[in-house]
Protein backbone atom coordinates (compact mmCIF):
# COMPACT_ATOMS: atom_id res chain seq x y z
CA UNK A 1 0.00 0.00 0.00
CA UNK A 2 2.82 2.34 0.86
CA UNK A 3 4.41 1.72 -2.50
CA UNK A 4 1.13 2.86 -4.38
CA UNK A 5 0.88 5.65 -2.34
CA UNK A 6 4.64 6.74 -3.65
CA UNK A 7 3.98 5.92 -7.23
CA UNK A 8 4.21 9.51 -8.58
CA UNK A 9 1.29 8.21 -11.55
CA UNK A 10 -0.90 6.92 -9.28
CA UNK A 11 -0.86 10.78 -7.62
CA UNK A 12 -1.27 12.21 -10.25
CA UNK A 13 -4.23 10.65 -11.54
CA UNK A 14 -5.83 10.48 -7.79
CA UNK A 15 -5.26 14.63 -7.44
CA UNK A 16 -6.88 14.76 -11.26
CA UNK A 17 -9.78 12.30 -10.38
CA UNK A 18 -9.88 14.55 -7.10
CA UNK A 19 -9.82 17.87 -8.74
CA UNK A 20 -12.73 16.27 -11.72
CA UNK A 21 -15.24 15.16 -8.64
CA UNK A 22 -14.69 19.18 -7.02
CA UNK A 23 -15.37 20.60 -10.39
CA UNK A 24 -18.67 18.04 -10.41
CA UNK A 25 -19.65 18.82 -6.99
CA UNK A 26 -18.87 23.06 -7.63
CA UNK A 27 -21.33 23.13 -11.08
CA UNK A 28 -24.44 20.87 -9.63
CA UNK A 29 -24.49 22.65 -6.55
CA UNK A 30 -23.48 26.19 -7.07
CA UNK A 31 -22.53 27.09 -10.65
CA UNK A 32 -25.46 25.45 -12.83
CA UNK A 33 -28.43 26.44 -10.08
CA UNK A 34 -27.64 29.59 -9.82
CA UNK A 35 -26.50 30.21 -13.51
CA UNK A 36 -22.72 31.17 -12.96
CA UNK A 37 -21.52 30.95 -16.53
CA UNK A 38 -17.53 31.00 -16.46
CA UNK A 39 -16.73 30.58 -19.80
CA UNK A 40 -15.41 26.85 -21.03
CA UNK A 41 -17.55 24.32 -21.95
CA UNK A 42 -19.30 23.50 -19.27
CA UNK A 43 -20.83 27.00 -18.63
CA UNK A 44 -21.76 26.91 -22.26
CA UNK A 45 -23.28 23.78 -21.05
CA UNK A 46 -24.79 25.36 -18.56
CA UNK A 47 -26.63 27.91 -21.17
CA UNK A 48 -27.72 24.98 -23.44
CA UNK A 49 -29.05 22.88 -20.73
CA UNK A 50 -31.55 26.30 -19.88
CA UNK A 51 -32.30 26.94 -23.45
CA UNK A 52 -33.11 22.99 -23.93
CA UNK A 53 -35.39 23.31 -20.72
CA UNK A 54 -37.08 26.52 -21.79
CA UNK A 55 -38.37 26.26 -25.55
CA UNK A 56 -37.79 21.96 -25.54
CA UNK A 57 -39.01 21.14 -22.11
CA UNK A 58 -36.35 18.80 -20.97
CA UNK A 59 -33.46 19.00 -19.80
CA UNK A 60 -29.83 18.92 -21.97
CA UNK A 61 -27.56 17.41 -18.82
CA UNK A 62 -23.65 19.30 -19.07
CA UNK A 63 -21.91 15.67 -18.85
CA UNK A 64 -23.66 15.27 -21.67
CA UNK A 65 -22.84 18.41 -23.60
CA UNK A 66 -19.40 18.28 -22.22
CA UNK A 67 -18.79 15.03 -24.20
CA UNK A 68 -20.71 15.79 -27.53
CA UNK A 69 -18.39 19.46 -27.58
CA UNK A 70 -14.74 17.67 -26.68
CA UNK A 71 -15.62 15.02 -28.98
CA UNK A 72 -14.91 16.58 -32.56
CA UNK A 73 -12.25 18.47 -30.34
CA UNK A 74 -10.53 15.39 -30.00
CA UNK A 75 -10.85 14.13 -32.98
CA UNK A 76 -9.30 16.95 -34.80
CA UNK A 77 -6.12 17.64 -31.89
CA UNK A 78 -6.02 13.82 -32.67
CA UNK A 79 -5.34 15.07 -36.69
CA UNK A 80 -3.63 17.40 -36.18
CA UNK A 81 -1.29 17.07 -33.31
CA UNK A 82 -1.46 12.82 -33.13
CA UNK A 83 -2.69 10.81 -29.57
CA UNK A 84 0.34 11.68 -27.54
CA UNK A 85 -0.54 15.26 -27.45
CA UNK A 86 -3.87 14.70 -26.06
CA UNK A 87 -2.19 12.73 -23.53
CA UNK A 88 -3.83 12.90 -19.68
CA UNK A 89 -6.68 15.23 -21.33
CA UNK A 90 -8.64 12.56 -22.90
CA UNK A 91 -8.84 11.09 -19.37
CA UNK A 92 -9.74 14.09 -17.81
CA UNK A 93 -12.31 15.66 -20.13
CA UNK A 94 -14.20 12.08 -20.05
CA UNK A 95 -13.66 12.02 -16.20
CA UNK A 96 -15.28 15.22 -15.55
CA UNK A 97 -18.17 14.25 -17.18
CA UNK A 98 -18.41 11.38 -15.12
CA UNK A 99 -18.59 13.19 -12.45
CA UNK A 100 -20.86 15.46 -13.42
CA UNK A 101 -23.22 12.56 -13.85
CA UNK A 102 -22.80 11.12 -10.06
CA UNK A 103 -22.98 14.43 -8.40
CA UNK A 104 -26.27 15.39 -10.32
CA UNK A 105 -28.07 14.61 -7.43
CA UNK A 106 -26.45 16.62 -5.09
CA UNK A 107 -29.21 19.30 -3.71
CA UNK A 108 -28.59 22.69 -5.32
CA UNK A 109 -27.80 26.15 -3.02
CA UNK A 110 -29.73 28.67 -4.18
CA UNK A 111 -30.45 30.46 -1.07
CA UNK A 112 -27.98 33.14 -0.91
CA UNK A 113 -26.37 33.86 -4.04
CA UNK A 114 -23.32 35.40 -2.90
CA UNK A 115 -22.46 32.46 -0.95
CA UNK A 116 -23.13 30.54 -3.94
CA UNK A 117 -20.35 32.50 -6.26
CA UNK A 118 -18.22 32.36 -3.46
CA UNK A 119 -17.85 28.43 -2.52
CA UNK A 120 -18.19 27.65 -6.04
CA UNK A 121 -15.67 29.59 -7.47
CA UNK A 122 -13.12 28.05 -3.89
CA UNK A 123 -14.36 24.55 -4.95
CA UNK A 124 -13.82 25.17 -8.32
CA UNK A 125 -10.48 26.61 -8.42
CA UNK A 126 -9.24 24.29 -6.44
CA UNK A 127 -10.09 21.47 -8.90
CA UNK A 128 -9.07 23.03 -11.51
CA UNK A 129 -5.77 23.96 -9.77
CA UNK A 130 -5.35 20.20 -8.96
CA UNK A 131 -5.64 19.13 -12.14
CA UNK A 132 -3.33 22.24 -13.70
CA UNK A 133 -0.95 21.01 -11.81
CA UNK A 134 -0.61 17.67 -12.95
CA UNK A 135 0.06 19.01 -15.95
CA UNK A 136 -3.27 18.14 -17.34
CA UNK A 137 -6.63 20.09 -18.46
CA UNK A 138 -10.03 19.24 -19.13
CA UNK A 139 -10.22 19.97 -22.76
CA UNK A 140 -12.70 21.87 -23.89
CA UNK A 141 -12.16 26.08 -24.75
CA UNK A 142 -8.26 24.86 -24.08
CA UNK A 143 -8.38 22.46 -26.76
CA UNK A 144 -10.10 24.94 -29.04
CA UNK A 145 -7.96 27.55 -28.51
CA UNK A 146 -5.00 25.30 -29.17
CA UNK A 147 -5.86 24.25 -32.34
CA UNK A 148 -7.23 27.78 -33.81
CA UNK A 149 -3.54 29.00 -32.83
CA UNK A 150 -2.36 26.42 -35.17
CA UNK A 151 -3.69 27.99 -38.15
CA UNK A 152 -3.16 31.63 -36.72
CA UNK A 153 0.13 31.42 -35.13
CA UNK A 154 0.13 35.35 -34.71
CA UNK A 155 -2.32 35.29 -32.15
CA UNK A 156 -1.45 34.21 -28.84
CA UNK A 157 -3.22 31.36 -27.55
CA UNK A 158 -4.05 33.30 -24.21
CA UNK A 159 -5.63 35.98 -26.39
CA UNK A 160 -7.61 33.34 -28.56
CA UNK A 161 -8.65 31.85 -25.60
CA UNK A 162 -10.03 34.89 -23.41
CA UNK A 163 -12.07 35.48 -26.59
CA UNK A 164 -13.75 32.35 -26.41
CA UNK A 165 -14.13 32.38 -23.13
CA UNK A 166 -15.67 36.06 -22.85
CA UNK A 167 -18.33 34.82 -26.23
CA UNK A 168 -20.06 32.62 -23.31
CA UNK A 169 -19.88 34.97 -20.64
CA UNK A 170 -21.30 37.53 -22.79
CA UNK A 171 -24.11 34.72 -24.25
CA UNK A 172 -24.85 34.27 -20.58
CA UNK A 173 -26.04 37.95 -20.20
CA UNK A 174 -28.18 37.53 -22.73
CA UNK A 175 -29.77 34.67 -21.14
CA UNK A 176 -29.55 34.61 -18.13
CA UNK A 177 -29.29 38.54 -17.50
CA UNK A 178 -26.81 41.01 -16.44
CA UNK A 179 -26.97 40.01 -12.70
CA UNK A 180 -25.83 36.60 -12.44
CA UNK A 181 -23.01 36.90 -14.83
CA UNK A 182 -21.93 39.87 -12.55
CA UNK A 183 -21.52 37.19 -9.75
CA UNK A 184 -19.67 34.79 -12.25
CA UNK A 185 -17.16 37.31 -13.48
CA UNK A 186 -16.60 37.76 -9.77
CA UNK A 187 -16.28 34.30 -9.52
CA UNK A 188 -13.87 34.19 -12.65
CA UNK A 189 -11.30 36.11 -10.37
CA UNK A 190 -11.81 34.16 -7.48
CA UNK A 191 -11.07 30.97 -9.41
CA UNK A 192 -7.89 32.67 -10.89
CA UNK A 193 -6.89 33.46 -7.76
CA UNK A 194 -7.35 30.31 -5.91
CA UNK A 195 -5.82 28.13 -8.91
CA UNK A 196 -2.56 29.96 -8.20
CA UNK A 197 -2.53 29.06 -4.55
CA UNK A 198 -2.81 25.82 -5.47
CA UNK A 199 -0.22 25.50 -8.10
CA UNK A 200 2.42 27.46 -6.61
CA UNK A 201 1.96 26.01 -3.28
CA UNK A 202 0.97 26.47 0.06
CA UNK A 203 4.28 27.11 1.92
CA UNK A 204 4.92 30.50 1.66
CA UNK A 205 8.05 31.76 2.47
CA UNK A 206 10.12 34.88 2.79
CA UNK A 207 13.40 36.02 0.59
CA UNK A 208 15.86 38.35 2.23
CA UNK A 209 18.12 40.14 1.24
CA UNK A 210 21.16 41.55 3.70
CA UNK A 211 23.75 44.12 2.73
CA UNK A 212 26.19 44.97 5.38
CA UNK A 213 29.76 45.46 6.13
CA UNK A 214 29.52 42.40 8.83
CA UNK A 215 28.01 40.05 5.83
CA UNK A 216 30.33 37.26 7.03
CA UNK A 217 29.24 37.34 10.81
CA UNK A 218 25.59 37.54 9.43
CA UNK A 219 25.82 34.51 7.44
CA UNK A 220 27.45 32.39 9.98
CA UNK A 221 24.75 33.07 12.29
CA UNK A 222 21.81 32.18 10.04
CA UNK A 223 24.00 29.04 9.16
CA UNK A 224 24.26 27.93 12.95
CA UNK A 225 21.31 29.78 14.71
CA UNK A 226 18.44 29.75 12.12
CA UNK A 227 19.74 26.58 10.60
CA UNK A 228 19.05 28.13 7.21
CA UNK A 229 21.16 27.71 4.31
CA UNK A 230 22.28 31.50 3.00
CA UNK A 231 24.37 32.36 -0.11
CA UNK A 232 27.04 35.63 -0.69
CA UNK A 233 26.60 37.52 -3.74
CA UNK A 234 29.66 39.74 -4.67
CA UNK A 235 28.07 43.15 -5.44
CA UNK A 236 28.81 47.10 -5.59
CA UNK A 237 27.37 50.22 -4.80
CA UNK A 238 26.53 52.30 -7.66
CA UNK A 239 27.40 55.65 -5.80
CA UNK A 240 30.44 54.89 -3.68
CA UNK A 241 31.73 52.29 -6.15
CA UNK A 242 32.65 50.01 -3.18
CA UNK A 243 32.31 46.18 -3.14
CA UNK A 244 29.93 44.95 -0.46
CA UNK A 245 28.58 41.52 0.35
CA UNK A 246 24.81 40.53 -0.47
CA UNK A 247 23.54 37.49 1.39
CA UNK A 248 20.21 35.91 0.39
CA UNK A 249 18.62 33.36 1.91
CA UNK A 250 15.13 31.87 2.07
CA UNK A 251 13.48 31.17 5.46
CA UNK A 252 10.11 30.44 6.91
CA UNK A 253 7.93 32.95 8.12
CA UNK A 254 8.01 31.96 11.80
CA UNK A 255 11.76 32.39 11.56
CA UNK A 256 11.62 36.23 10.57
CA UNK A 257 11.48 37.65 14.37
CA UNK A 258 14.49 35.34 14.91
CA UNK A 259 16.27 36.24 11.59
CA UNK A 260 16.00 40.04 12.35
CA UNK A 261 16.85 40.03 16.04
CA UNK A 262 20.15 37.93 14.78
CA UNK A 263 20.74 40.62 11.93
CA UNK A 264 19.99 43.57 14.59
CA UNK A 265 22.56 42.43 17.58
CA UNK A 266 25.53 41.94 14.82
CA UNK A 267 24.65 45.31 12.63
CA UNK A 268 22.13 47.65 13.49
CA UNK A 269 22.50 49.63 10.36
CA UNK A 270 22.60 45.95 8.00
CA UNK A 271 20.29 47.12 4.87
CA UNK A 272 17.68 44.33 4.94
CA UNK A 273 14.81 43.64 2.16
CA UNK A 274 12.55 40.94 2.45
CA UNK A 275 9.97 39.57 -0.23
CA UNK A 276 7.22 36.84 -0.32
CA UNK A 277 7.71 34.20 -1.97
CA UNK A 278 4.64 31.72 -2.98
CA UNK A 279 6.80 28.86 -3.58
CA UNK A 280 10.17 27.09 -2.65
CA UNK A 281 11.36 24.21 -3.95
CA UNK A 282 14.78 22.34 -2.57
CA UNK A 283 16.62 21.31 0.91
CA UNK A 284 14.54 22.25 4.06
CA UNK A 285 11.07 23.21 2.02
CA UNK A 286 10.15 20.47 -0.26
CA UNK A 287 10.90 18.36 -3.54
CA UNK A 288 10.60 19.52 -7.48
CA UNK A 289 7.26 16.89 -7.39
CA UNK A 290 5.71 17.40 -4.35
Amino acid sequence: MKEILKNKTFIKYLNIIIGCFLLGVSINIFLKPNTFVLGGVTGLGIILDSLAQTYFGVPFPIWLSNILINLPLFLIAYKIFGLKFLGNTLFATFFLSFTLAVTDFLPEFTEDIFLAALFGAVIDGIGLGLIIRNRCSTGGTDLLAIIINKFLRHIQISKILLCIDATIIFTGIIVFGVRPTLYAVMSVFIVSKVIGIVVDGFDFAKAVFIISDKSDEIGHSILNIIDRGATSLDAHGMYTKNKKNVIFCVVKQKQIPELKEVVADIDEGAFVVIANVSEVIGTGFKGMID
